[in-house]
């Protein structure tokens, strides 16, 4: 397959293997269970429809370094690190974001205003990456199951699959989710890859080169302030495996949040505003 180049990857908004926990069994057997499931998960989803609000209607002002290390394969990989001082305000529901490249491939760069750099893949809205999923209005377009229980960076989660709707005909993202039980606050989202931007064409090219794609997508919200979690990371590996069983990996994207600075995060719920 080296020598073929594949589809441009998009994504709004390594695979991950997890030792779920079994959940306890009770005398009354699989319809107890399952009741008891059901009404965990309905207080999980209250919980976390309250944070998404909090989240949306945010007044935040902070900086953190963004680096991005992308690798691009056409007959030979290349790597390139980027290096960028990231700032977000958000108020009055008015975003403004500014990116200044200050280093590429460990060189000190000077480039104000800078847009992002990257080839095989485009990456936004991280930030509120849960609430499209999350929030009290985009709830009523997913169902949802707990799929089992995890621990990250030493916080217990409950993960949450969340598929759409047969009614929900739009493109949106969707997957599995690691909720903090206590707050309803998202450690971590893995997305589907048939949710993902351009997937189709992915799937046509696999299907010229008689391979099978195996894209990976996930977020990663390891920074807390004012009961708000921040992205620490980002990773998309856009992969195909190939008939012998080789996994192809055209391309590759892991950005790094690090050395958050916070002027301003301000959690106060607006009533009557709706989700992100």
């Amino acid at each position: 397959m080296t020598g073929h180049r594949s589809p441009v990857f998009l994504y709004g908004c390594i695979c991950i293997s997890l030792a779920f926990l079994p959940h306890g069994r009770h005398p009354g057997g699989a319809a107890y269970q399952e009741q008891a499931d059901q009404s965990r998960l309905a207080a999980i989803l209250i919980r976390s429809g309250e944070y998404c609000q909090r989240l949306s209607n945010a007044a935040l002002d902070f900086i953190c370094l963004e680096e991005v290390t992308e690798m691009t394969r056409h007959y030979t990989p290349q790597t390139d690190v980027y290096l960028y001082d990231y700032q977000f305000v958000r108020k009055d529901q008015e975003t403004r974001e500014k990116r200044n490249l200050i280093a590429f491939n460990g060189k000190k760069a000077n480039i104000p205003d800078s847009p992002l750099s990257s080839f095989m893949f485009q990456y936004k809205n991280v930030l509120f990456g849960p609430v499209g999923l999350l929030s009290k209005a985009w709830q009523s377009y997913h169902d949802f199951r707990i799929v089992g229980e995890d621990t990250i960076n030493q916080e217990k989660a409950v993960v949450v699959e969340a598929t759409p709707k047969h009614s929900f005909i739009s493109p949106h993202c969707y997957g599995r989710i690691w909720i903090k039980e206590e707050d309803g606050s998202v450690l971590k989202v893995v997305w589907d890859q048939r949710s993902l931007g351009n997937f189709q064409r992915a799937e046509e090219w696999a299907k010229i080169h008689e391979a099978e794609p195996q894209i990976t997508a996930y977020s990663e919200y390891g920074f807390e302030k004012n009961g708000l979690r921040f992205p620490s990371r980002s990773y998309t590996e856009n992969a195909f495996i190939e008939k012998n069983k080789r996994k192809f990996v055209s391309g590759e994207i892991s950005i790094l949040y690090k050395e958050y600075k916070f002027f301003t995060v301000e959690t106060e719920i607006k009533y009557g505003l709706t989700g992100y």
